[in-house]
């Protein structure tokens, strides 16, 4: 069974046709939108390590993580749609996703008090998914972003749990982090079992 919000992500995509449009007419390539996407993702990382002891800035997470699939999605958008898709881009989209996962989930997962155990497994995981993915392309020639933890539904976590720690503290987020990667390990088998089915 696959449920993961990226089966969302037709519809997520018509709302940003004006503004893909818009960056097209500007000459905005879509491997500037991915190195800026990862260097936001390094500020941002930043800030929030270095402003953790303001609560008000954890209500600034979900909007930030909404920023950044609007720009993973417009420099896929920009690239495919539009013809600008290009080797090199490839890589800079694949990598920069983990790069941008691997030190914003890290610092905020440390600053709201998970384990560094529990914070190393999510981090871990996540990449690994996202390896397996594009490891599944030498199986059927196809990406895989099977959920039920992909890539959006962890940005969806991490949003949850930014604004919960802002109203009532960080109480049993190791246990929502247990079953996240339950679920990150279950993602995994299911981007296997579907390449090898040929899905």
């Amino acid at each position: 069974m696959d449920i993961s919000i990226y089966k969302l992500k037709t519809k997520f995509q018509n709302l940003l046709m004006p503004i893909c449009e818009k960056l097209v007419k500007l000459k905005v390539s879509p491997n500037q939108i991915t190195i800026t996407t990862v260097l936001l993702n390094i500020v941002f990382a930043g800030l929030i390590y270095k402003f953790s002891d303001y609560k008000l800035i954890y209500l600034t997470v979900p909007v930030f993580l909404f920023l950044r699939m609007a720009l993973n999605a417009l420099d896929g958008m920009i690239a495919n749609k539009f013809n600008q898709k290009t080797k090199m881009g490839v890589f800079y989209n694949e990598a920069g996703d983990v790069v941008s996962d691997t030190i914003f989930f890290y610092v905020f997962l440390r600053v709201i008090g998970i384990s560094e155990i529990h914070n190393l497994l999510f981090v871990f995981l996540s990449i690994l998914s996202e390896y397996v993915g594009v490891t599944a392309m030498m199986v059927d020639n196809k990406r895989h972003y099977e959920g039920p933890m992909g890539k959006s539904d962890r940005a969806f976590l991490i949003s949850l749990l930014a604004i919960i720690y802002y109203f009532i503290g960080n109480q049993y987020f190791d246990y929502i982090l247990i079953l996240a990667i339950v679920l990150l390990i279950f993602t995994i088998f299911n981007r296997v079992c579907s390449s090898v089915k040929g899905g």
